[in-house]
């Protein structure tokens, strides 16, 4: 992809090249060929921008960049300057002078467009003041070499700080196949990765053939399948992106429903179910309890002389009371059992388990809370007062079943308080 490269090095140290506007290919290379890879590396660059239109990322706008520098070396390289003008020489700018100057900054851009793109991937579009100081003084070499020095004084610090930026860029794309597995970095890394090596190679054997030569371009030819990785897997990599994001915010759609549904049905002070849990999973209990013959009690648990806690302790106290008969509740039932704050000071257990069970549940539960710090300090008649009824293999309705709880409840509360 970057044959025009070799066009630069046709002799190996540049010793008589004087013409700057005779920088014609090898029949090898024509300026056909030029304009057809310059276009053709627009295509990825076109892509890659409307892709930045739908997902506006820093790393997509350096791949185009990319990609429109590297159309831009190319297609610069494509329109034969002409003969030798009388006034080339290295006082003067002639159109030859400008082509290459253009063409190494476009290859700086290049590089560092490569090189950002990689970095920029999930992080900041951040430069560093090294970075950006080595590319100013890049282009600042650059134009004042074309204008008083030799090309190889432009095509090599070129094609050198160009080189470097795609092997930092090819390590970033490397580091980002690593960490996020993502096939299209490791394609990308491969193709930023062949773009060097290819490069390197095809430079090594036009110098030690004297210049640019069959051998070398056919090198250069392996640019190529570079460029067609580096395409593909800029383009997979986007996508990868794209859906890791959207299964990240699907999954974060799905934690915040769950949240929201559990808020809905979940006691904001103690941390209990609430009544409008129970009227969702009634049916199902129910028919449970029909179908497989599981045993279920109903717990009706009320809190003793509570208005005095909050008269003489103040509302806070209460709350506390409340938090801490709710965390007894959950400790001493399985997971399988449903706790529910029905009201005020008023919980309702259903719990997996006979009558004969259930009560003695009832009487841990009491022995719990009356052992609890909280009650240390309190009226010394503060107790909890717990209605149990078995449901019957074919109830159809909890409410009934409450009803009679909460009226065995009072009888207890009736025989403590007598």
């Amino acid at each position: 992809m970057l044959i025009a490269l070799w066009l630069f090095v046709a002799t190996p140290l540049y010793a008589q090249v004087s013409d700057w506007t005779a920088l014609r290919p090898m029949p090898l290379v024509t300026l056909e060929v030029r304009k057809l890879v310059g276009m053709l590396m627009l295509v990825p660059a076109v892509t890659l921008f409307l892709l930045y239109l739908f997902r506006p990322r820093p790393y997509v706008l350096a791949g185009v960049t990319a990609w429109t520098a590297g159309s831009v070396m190319m297609l610069v390289l494509s329109f034969d300057s002409g003969a030798p003008h009388p006034a080339d020489s290295p006082d003067h700018v002639s159109v030859g002078r400008a082509a290459v100057a253009a063409w190494a900054v476009a290859a700086l851009a290049f590089g560092a467009g490569l090189r950002c793109s990689g970095s920029w991937f999930r992080a900041p579009a951040a430069l560093s003041r090294a970075f950006l100081w080595a590319f100013a003084m890049a282009v600042a070499w650059t134009v004042g070499a074309a204008m008083f020095l030799r090309p190889a004084a432009v095509v090599g610090p070129a094609f050198v700080m160009m080189s470097l930026w795609q092997a930092r860029g090819a390590v970033a794309y490397v580091s980002i196949a690593r960490r996020r597995r993502m096939v299209g970095a490791a394609v990308t890394a491969l193709g930023v990765g062949g773009l060097v090596m290819v490069n390197t190679i095809a430079l090594t054997v036009a110098v030690a053939n004297g210049g640019i030569g069959a051998e070398s371009t056919r090198v250069a030819y392996f640019n190529v399948v570079s460029a067609a990785l580096l395409a593909l897997g800029m383009h997979l990599l986007i996508f990868e992106d794209v859906i890791e994001e959207l299964r990240r915010a699907v999954g974060e759609l799905a934690a915040s429903r769950d949240e929201m549904q559990a808020m809905a049905v979940t006691d904001a002070l103690t941390g209990c179910c609430n009544r409008r849990l129970l009227a969702e999973i009634a049916e199902h209990e129910l028919e449970q309890h029909r179908r497989y013959k599981l045993p279920l009690s109903i717990l009706y648990v009320d809190v003793d002389h509570f208005k005095a806690i909050n008269d003489t302790h103040g509302h806070q106290t209460g709350d506390t009371v409340l938090k801490a008969l709710g965390d007894i509740l959950r400790q001493t039932t399985r997971r399988a059992d449903y706790v529910f704050r029905w009201g005020g000071d008023e919980f309702l257990v259903l719990l997996s388990a006979g009558e004969e069970e259930a009560r003695k549940k009832a009487a841990q539960i009491r022995q719990a809370f009356l052992a609890s710090p909280i009650v240390t300090g309190l009226p010394a008649d503060v107790d909890v007062s717990i209605g149990c009824v078995q449901v019957p293999p074919e109830t159809k309705d909890f409410d009934p079943l409450i009803d009679q709880a909460d009226r065995e409840m009072y009888r207890r509360k009736r025989a403590l308080a007598s």
